[in-house]
């Protein structure tokens, strides 16, 4: 299967790039001006709701919006998979948790599988990326969706273990906990980083969807 196979053709050729730009910045704006102020740190032991809710928003709102307009499911539809699947690699930076845990900011509880989570899906992502744009692998293969799949299992992981590693527990986390999560410069990353990361992961889902309720129905057809 080409490149070409594994794209689809819906929505205008002139993707909405500038839009999107502008809509980003502004959001990556509001972050910072929150975490800037101190809106999104946490006290050990205290729930992170403000950054929960900074990480579950923008995922909700892609998906009303790919619920309630045809024309943004259609531009959804019409991105390149192998390039969103490519821009996954950027999560090799999570490793860098190790290093913060190393100097003592961390908790290993949470820096361990975050940090090792994150580098494993950031080198996984390309090669995928690879065989997908040059048809070695195809866009509605089980393979490919693992990789995603996979890539929103290492956020749940994440995501959980920092609220867990909050407080203090003996024998697994002792002396500092995960509250630096909630401050700059670490803050940008689940407050930011995260949900971008899970809108990537989601539209590759959605197009992987599309592609195999097509193939159904063309089955469905012939038979």
């Amino acid at each position: 299967m080409t490149k070409n196979q594994n794209s689809f053709n819906y929505g205008n050729s002139r993707q909405p790039w500038v839009l999107g730009g502008i809509l980003v910045t502004v959001w990556f704006g509001v972050v910072l001006a929150l975490a800037a102020s101190g809106s999104l740190a946490f006290l050990p032991g205290a729930l992170p709701l403000i950054t929960l809710g900074a990480i579950l928003i923008p995922p909700v709102l892609f998906v009303l919006a790919l619920l309630t307009s045809t024309r943004f499911k259609a531009w959804v539809l019409s991105l390149d998979p192998a390039l969103l699947t490519a821009m996954q690699g950027w999560r090799v930076l999570g490793g860098g948790f190790l290093f913060v845990y190393a100097f003592g900011h961390l908790p290993g509880l949470f820096a361990w599988p975050a940090g090792l989570g994150d580098v494993a899906v950031g080198i996984g992502a390309p090669f995928a990326a690879i065989a997908l744009a040059r048809g070695k692998l195809s866009i509605s293969s089980n393979r490919f969706l693992t990789v995603h799949i996979t890539g929103l299992l290492d956020f749940v992981v994440a995501v959980g273990t920092g609220i867990f590693a909050r407080n203090q527990i003996p024998g697994l986390v002792e002396g500092v906990t995960s509250s630096a999560m909630g401050e700059l410069p670490l803050v940008l990353v689940p407050a930011f980083g995260v949900p971008v990361f899970i809108i990537l992961h989601l539209i590759v889902l959605v197009q992987v969807w599309e592609r195999r309720r097509v193939s159904s129905a063309s089955l469905a057809a012939v038979a």
